[in-house]
């Protein structure tokens, strides 16, 4: 089914941001001789361009009045179907598919004619403003853990778990900081709420014969009042998505440290998990409930309170050869091979053949 189709893609985040799921999903579907045009959040032009990438083009728009989601649900559906319009003269095209990664725009289906099909789908639990009324307009909805999921099968029995893809990436000649034979490696946004900083420099503060490399967005103020003055850190800055496999292939282990005694239902399933895994490096981990079933079959280690989580990473360094070995590195790649985008669209298909 999805091959040869017109795809509207709409995202949350733009196009020039750092590519992520929208963004490859994007790629391959192109890849896929599917016409893909990728909707930018709203802006000030509108406008159309071909990328870089086979069968891609990123689109502009103005977006709709301000606080179209308090309007009667008439004037909504008159807005929404009068700025599609004006999209299918845009990009001179009548789409097949209309596949939604952000339910704040666009976020009523039902607008819209029942030839074009419609998929909503959640790769973030933050990403919540009209989850009901998206879902429940959808032909079919997808969801990367379990919370989005039931959230999503509430208003619409058509929703199905699709967890996140992976992109193969080049390993590359770099080398990691710091005169300590044990390094450990963390990359993301370093400024997120989600990190508990305070288990971090305990672990820090308790192993200081390990190299704690961080990499990602991180305002300088907050970066001082963290862990950088600790001689056992080391900052890389920003690195491009190609580098970190990379810097992951060097570490000894892969550090997952989030409140997730707080948040759990927003860290059941972080992206950072799947990329780790493609590695094959070790990884230790707070609590992260869709991979409960890999942890239990020994690919990794995982807390299940913050209380336990400094003794298994001791448990971790002081058995490396274990947890890193080939065997082990193996199991871990060959999951993730089993999620790369690619076999991600052939799951969705078949839930859409169905």
């Amino acid at each position: 089914m999805l091959n040869n189709k017109s795809i509207l893609l709409i995202s949350p985040e733009s196009w020039d941001h750092i590519f992520v799921s929208k963004h490859h999903y994007a790629v391959h579907l192109g890849e896929r001789e599917n016409r893909v045009y990728f909707l930018n959040p709203p802006s000030s032009e509108n406008k159309i361009k071909k990328t870089s990438f086979k069968n891609v083009w990123e689109v502009n728009y103005t977006g709709f009045p301000k606080g179209l989601r308090f309007f009667p649900s008439l004037l909504q559906k008159f807005y929404i179907k009068k700025i599609f319009n004006q999209l299918l003269k845009l990009c001179n095209v009548e789409f097949d598919v209309i596949w939604s990664f952000d339910n704040s725009v666009f976020h009523d289906f039902s607008a819209l004619s029942t030839t074009i099909y419609k998929i909503s789908h959640i790769v973030d639990l933050n990403q919540d403003f009209e989850t009901a009324k998206a879902a429940s307009t959808a032909d079919i909805c997808f969801g990367v853990s379990t919370p989005i999921v039931e959230k999503l099968r509430r208003v619409n029995e058509k929703a199905f778990f699709i967890n996140h893809g992976v992109q193969k990436r080049e390993v590359k000649s770099v080398t990691l900081p710091g005169g300590n034979k044990v390094k450990v490696f963390y990359a993301g946004n370093l400024d997120i709420p989600y990190l508990d900083w305070s288990l971090i420099k305990q672990l820090i503060k308790n192993n200081s014969h390990v190299n704690f490399i961080f990499a990602g967005p991180w305002n300088e103020n907050e970066r001082k009042n963290q862990v950088c003055t600790f001689d056992n850190v080391h900052y890389l800055g920003v690195l491009k998505a190609d580098e970190l496999v990379s810097y992951y292939s060097l570490a000894d282990v892969l550090l997952i440290a989030y409140k997730a005694d707080e948040y759990k239902d927003q860290l059941s399933n972080p992206h950072k998990m799947m990329e780790y895994l493609a590695s094959g490096k070790m990884i230790v981990a707070t609590y992260t409930d869709n991979y409960k079933k890999l942890a239990e079959e020994g690919l990794f280690l995982m807390s299940n309170n913050q209380e336990d989580f400094l003794p298994l990473f001791g448990k971790a360094i002081s058995n490396l050869s274990y947890w890193n070995s080939e065997e082990k590195q193996n199991l871990r790649k060959g999951y993730a091979s089993e999620n790369t985008y690619d076999k991600q669209i052939e799951r969705i298909e078949s839930y859409l053949n169905e």
